[in-house]
């Protein structure tokens, strides 16, 4: 039985198809109460995280609908669905093999299985040219995403998750999955972008300062949140607007700042 304690940290929509599964731990311990206690985390407005789906020993926990955008593995959010597992990535192959772990594999099991048939996602791991393509359906772990785009340091599920054991449980689950496929189509995102300050630049401190780096961190870039524009802050500024082909001259102007919000791939891609 799947309860739901709806997070807050996610985007409304999609900007893409959904083509891959991310697998995740979310280094608690393997207990029975582990779901509840990621998706009560993931339920703070301060988490600035979410997952679709959190499983521990006996529940599953919905936080995000499938439909909209959890914000759990930067460059994978936007056609992602992300699963969190009770469990660590620092455990061992014989961690992995216990009572506890097969359990919640197999509960996890069955939830990705479903999802593979729901949204046609061939049961299979991804290599980082097919998870980096864009295009190539399949499942991966965060570990994958961070080495592929680099836009985060999360090594889970760690190097002794047991995947192809994984994959067959869910190829096993896959005849008995209680769904018909149906392609989810992206549905326009609902982006609102905040009033505009005025110019926000090298010097300057306060809630403007920390909306444009909370904004450049939701998108995937790498920066400290403090609310002060430092070098750090005006140097991911440039890169950014260089990406989006703007002046890079590290100010936020009324252009940039619309940008922010609205240019593509503004949801973690």
């Amino acid at each position: 039985m799947t309860t739901i304690v709806q997070s807050p940290n996610y985007y409304e929509g999609r900007v893409a198809p959904v083509r891959v599964v991310v697998v995740h731990t979310g280094e608690t311990p393997e207990s029975d109460t582990a779901a509840e206690g990621m998706a009560n985390w993931f339920s703070r407005t301060t988490t600035r995280a979410s997952a679709h789906l959190c499983v521990d020993l006996d529940s599953t926990v919905r936080c995000v609908d499938d439909e909209d955008t959890a914000w759990a593995a930067p460059g994978a959010n936007a056609d992602g669905l992300q699963i969190e597992l009770a469990g660590r990535a620092g455990q061992t192959s014989g961690d992995w093999a216990d009572k506890e772990s097969a359990t919640i594999l197999t509960r996890a099991a069955a939830e990705v299985a479903v999802w593979c048939i729901k949204y046609r996602i061939p049961a299979r791991w991804l290599t980082d040219k097919e998870l980096a393509d864009g295009k190539t359906m399949g499942l991966t772990t965060h570990v994958q995403v961070s080495r592929v785009f680099k836009r985060s340091d999360h090594w889970d599920p760690g190097p002794n998750f047991p995947s192809e054991l994984f994959l067959k449980m869910v190829v096993d689950f896959m005849p008995k999955a209680p769904v018909q496929p149906v392609p989810i189509q992206p549905k326009p995102a609902k982006i609102i972008v905040p009033a505009y300050p005025g110019l926000v630049r090298r010097g300057h401190r306060g809630k403007a300062v920390l909306a444009v780096q909370r904004r450049l961190k939701e998108r995937g870039w790498r920066i400290t949140q403090d609310g002060i524009f430092g070098p750090g802050t005006e140097s991911v500024v440039k890169a950014f607007q260089k990406e989006k082909r703007l002046t890079a001259d590290g100010i936020v102007g009324p252009i940039t700042w619309r940008k922010l919000w609205t240019a593509p791939g503004a949801i973690k891609r």
